[in-house]
């Protein structure tokens, strides 16, 4: 059970998203964050639901007029998030104000992991010293 607490650190990796260059263009299965324009958010309504500004998923693929996500994620104007499980979705190339690509950031997440592995055995070095267990020097027992 020692690794478990390793296992969640992992799982609380810090993304940086990072504008998405032209050329070359991103390859299916690349992580993007998409704004999408007010009139995208419109038309896109009747299928990820009113108000969304970003859309958050894998690339699947791309055309002249349309981009492919499997949609991890969507964020509303109020600033309310909403998970998916992988739904295709195609977004009109028209509907895209900017797009972005999320990635690890490995040295915030190891920044992340160093404070709550600091934080967590200082909390262990102070609780044992104040549990009230067994102290070194004394003697226990009768001999």
């Amino acid at each position: 059970m020692r690794i478990a607490p390793f296992v969640m650190l992992l799982l609380c990796a810090c993304y940086v998203t990072t504008p998405v260059p032209s050329v070359p263009a991103p390859v299916p299965g690349t992580k993007l964050h998409v704004e999408l324009t007010d009139a995208g958010s419109a038309s896109l309504a009747q299928y990820l639901g009113p108000n969304v500004t970003y859309v958050d998923g894998r690339l699947l693929g791309e055309s002249d007029t349309t981009m492919s996500l499997s949609v991890s994620g969507l964020t509303f104007r109020s600033g309310e998030e909403q998970y998916w499980k992988g739904e295709n979705v195609s977004l009109p190339h028209s509907a895209i104000a900017t797009i972005q690509q999320k990635r690890v950031s490995w040295w915030r997440s190891g920044l992340l992991a160093g404070g709550i592995i600091a934080g967590l055995t200082s909390i262990g070095l102070v609780a044992g010293t104040t549990s009230g267990g067994p102290r070194s020097g004394g003697t226990h027992g009768t001999q």
